[in-house]
């Protein structure tokens, strides 16, 4: 572990897949950014509460697989110690020291419930997407974290991926002009809502799973502003196998952007039935045409193929999650990493008087910056209970 000064603790609410890459060959990413952290010495303990001893299990399993990567020795301290207890983090948060925060990686519909938790026992927290399903539960939390001085995160990590970062270049030079228009292109593999998620993939959709992470890169790169939203959905092959919700989302949204007399629309296309045998988990795209230029990635196929008897065809994202050779060691390295790293290094700040919830408000997909997504969640959702109807998108910009 490297020397460093007033290193923080980390409690992980949750131990599925993104933490621990528990149902995939991986080993996530959440886990491998606080190891990571810990051997630069910007972390001490880590805490994982889960709902029970047996999902632990697998998580102590990747941490040994990273720590013989890392060349670290890190114990994970866990929550329940036997049987079952969904609320085991309530104790976990009790046995944090002074400098500890949190990060709440559960499924959707408890994000407000632990999220509230968490600020009542006064600790920053990093919450995966998306903020909350509801308007009402993300106004509640925004205004509890002002009034107990916390800082509250949403784990956006597009906003660190370097093809966002450049769309965000162009747009504050003005090299695309006025946006006229944005297609999305969002899929999964069927085993998400089939086997990861099978437990609460009726609770949610993949408009709010996995469309989410565009609204707000669409959000922060153009400062716009949502308007009204519509949505269409279809069911098919999930309903079949006795999951009740949309194997995939068609959704419009039609924004203001500052400066502009013209509407910004965007469409987005979601689903998560793409066959298991497809060479990525996601495949994803973005274009946006403005009225000097246009802007288009495709965000599967990234230049790196891998071809092996064992996995078949690979199209790999060397630039989220990655495992790297470090010397005689490993070390992980893309946006996914740097997204958690950057909470946790904003928190150590935080406690250091480095840095304020001011300045973060300003830099950071902060919990009052998410709650602009959830609005548009819950229009989309409402348009869906309505045959496609257009819903006006409540304006949170001054919660």
């Amino acid at each position: 572990m490297s020397v460093a000064s007033n290193p923080i603790e980390v409690l992980i609410i949750g131990a599925g897949m993104y933490v621990c890459g528990r149902g995939t060959s991986g080993t996530g990413t959440i886990l491998p950014a606080v190891f990571q952290a810990h051997r630069d010495g910007l972390v001490d303990r880590v805490l994982v509460a889960a709902t029970c001893a047996e999902s632990l299990q697998s998580l102590h399993a990747t941490a040994r697989v990273l720590n013989q990567q890392l060349g670290t020795d890190i114990h994970v301290e866990g929550f329940p110690s036997t049987g079952r207890n969904p609320k085991a983090y309530l104790g976990a948060l009790g046995q944090l020291g002074p400098r500890g925060c949190v990060i709440v990686s559960v499924p959707d519909p408890l994000h407000y419930e632990v999220a509230r938790a968490v600020l009542e026992a006064q600790r920053h927290l990093l919450m995966v997407k998306p903020f909350t399903p509801t308007v009402t539960e993300g106004k509640a939390l925004v205004q509890l974290a002002r009034e107990k001085g916390l800082y509250g995160a949403i784990e956006f990590h597009k906003r660190w991926d370097l093809m966002h970062l450049k769309l965000q270049q162009l747009v504050e030079e003005g090299r695309l002009g006025t946006p006229l228009y944005a297609c999305v292109e969002f899929s999964q593999k069927k085993m998400i809502p089939e086997r990861i998620f099978r437990q609460w993939a009726e609770r949610t959709n993949i408009f709010q799973y996995l469309g989410v992470h565009y609204v707000d890169i669409l959000a922060h790169v153009f400062k716009a502003v949502p308007t009204r939203a519509m949505g269409v959905g279809q069911y098919g092959y999930l309903k079949a196998h006795k999951i009740e919700t949309f194997d995939a989302i068609e959704a419009l949204v039609e924004w203001y952007v500052p400066g502009s007399n013209t509407p910004f629309v965007s469409a987005f296309l979601v689903n998560w039935i793409d066959p298991n045998s497809t060479s990525a988990m996601s495949y994803q795209s973005l274009k946006i045409v403005g009225t000097s230029g246009r802007y288009e990635s495709d965000q599967k196929h990234r230049g790196l193929q891998i071809v092996t008897d064992d996995s078949g065809i690979e199209e790999i994202n060397p630039y989220f999650t990655q495992v790297y050779p470090d010397g005689s060691q490993r070390c992980y390295r893309g946006y996914g990493i740097e997204s958690v790293t950057s909470f946790l290094h904003d928190v150590r700040n935080l406690f250091d008087g480095a840095v304020t919830l001011q300045e973060l408000e300003r830099t950071r997909p902060t919990f009052r910056q998410g709650l602009l997504s959830t609005a548009v969640l819950e229009a989309v959702g409402r348009s869906l209970q309505e045959c496609g109807a257009w819903v006006p998108v409540q304006d949170v910009r001054e919660v």
